[in-house]
């Protein structure tokens, strides 16, 4: 823990400027507010389908990350970025995988087609979480091998001398916290994120066996989580952004969780700005990768518990 501390603030020291982050709080707020008053995500992008539903969310993440890499320029006066083309390309590559993973035009309606009306609403979840492996990992290391082979750090997947100690002491030390927030109602209405199905009838199958398939891929999911986030967004970026990569991160990041409850998506400003700073100093993503799946199963244990 000590170690990751120094992370944090050797990154602060480096980075702080107080107009940037004063205007990206205030972004951040705006951002939520609006989110929350009407509940946009929920019921708007979510009505959408098709090409549309993937074109909306281009721009419902696009518009608040462009607005902080702005600030961003504004602030240390770095507006020579914007005449890169390098910068644009890896910009927009972001955010075009990101809006692909969040929408998955007519991948409903093919699973839809394709399946029992017993089992639609299971493997749709199950190929929602499995699929990021097509949409997400797969276009970044095809981008690292034509753009940065020659970095060698493969935006964070290889890690050398990798201490995942830290990350498993901060594990043990969320785990009363997230018993704590367990006895809040929002909590038990958004978790577990497994929801009793027929599934198991039709597969013929115990219910365990359909309840591991899917904690199995909705865990395997936050591999490509902190692999587009903390590896593509800050290592990716930090050639243009430097060390603001990660604040400009924490807030496309803080979009993401818009269709959670507006605790959790306050809190992960601050959970993706510390896991960001610590692939950013060790070009590593295996510590968020232990910390964001060890949080997602605690939760997960702790719902089915509590139900």
């Amino acid at each position: 823990m000590r170690k990751i501390w120094k992370f944090l603030l050797h990154h602060v020291r480096e980075d702080f400027h107080a107009g940037q982050y004063l205007a990206t709080a205030i972004l951040l707020a705006v951002c939520l507010l609006f989110n929350y008053a009407v509940n946009f995500e929920d019921y708007y992008l979510e009505s959408l389908g098709g090409f549309r539903k993937y074109a909306a969310y281009f721009f419902f993440y696009g518009i608040p990350y462009f607005s902080a890499i702005w600030i961003f320029t504004t602030c240390k006066k770095q507006k020579h970025i914007f005449r890169e083309k390098d910068f644009w390309t890896r910009s927009i590559f972001g955010i075009a995988v990101l809006s692909l993973d969040a929408s998955l035009p007519y991948l409903d309606d093919f699973l839809n087609y394709l399946s029992n009306p017993m089992i639609q609403n299971w493997l749709y979840k199950v190929v929602l979480n499995g699929i990021s492996f097509l949409t997400v990992l797969l276009p970044i290391l095809i981008f690292y091998y034509t753009h940065d082979r020659s970095e060698g750090h493969r935006y964070g997947l290889s890690s050398h001398q990798f201490d995942a100690r830290p990350y498993f002491l901060m594990l043990l030390i969320m785990l009363p916290l997230i018993i704590l927030v367990s006895y809040n109602p929002a909590f038990i209405r958004q978790y577990p994120m497994y929801k009793v199905s027929s599934a198991h009838i039709y597969l013929g199958v115990p219910e365990w066996v359909t309840v591991a398939i899917y904690e199995t891929a909705y865990g395997l999911d936050f591999i490509t989580v902190e692999y587009l986030f903390r590896g593509f967004m800050v290592l990716a970026l930090a050639k243009f952004l430097g060390r603001s990569a990660v604040i400009t991160m924490a807030v496309v990041y803080c979009v993401l969780h818009f269709g959670k409850p507006a605790g959790e998506a306050m809190s992960s400003i601050f959970g993706g700005y510390l896991l960001g700073v610590v692939a950013y100093e060790t070009k590593s993503v295996w510590g968020g990768i232990i910390v964001h799946m060890g949080i997602a199963w605690m939760m997960e244990i702790v719902a089915f518990v509590r139900s």
